[in-house]
């Protein structure tokens, strides 16, 4: 599982984008979205992917340590 910084998503709509990008990638991902601390956690997707597809619509992804 890999962590990600994503401090330009602010709302559901933000939430719903970025789960459904990443399904689409890969129906099996298991993604979390926590609105609170802007961070997005993926299983079953490559770091190089997400930030990719996260791109791709418009965020700004960053990894976490």
């Amino acid at each position: 599982m890999s962590t990600f910084k994503v401090s330009d998503m602010s709302c559901g709509h933000c939430e719903k984008a970025i789960k459904a990008e990443l399904a689409k990638e890969n129906p099996a991902a298991k993604v979390e979205v926590n609105l609170q601390d802007k961070t997005v956690t993926v299983d079953n997707v490559t770091d190089e992917r997400v930030i990719f597809l996260l791109e791709e619509i418009g965020y700004t992804p960053e990894k976490m340590k």
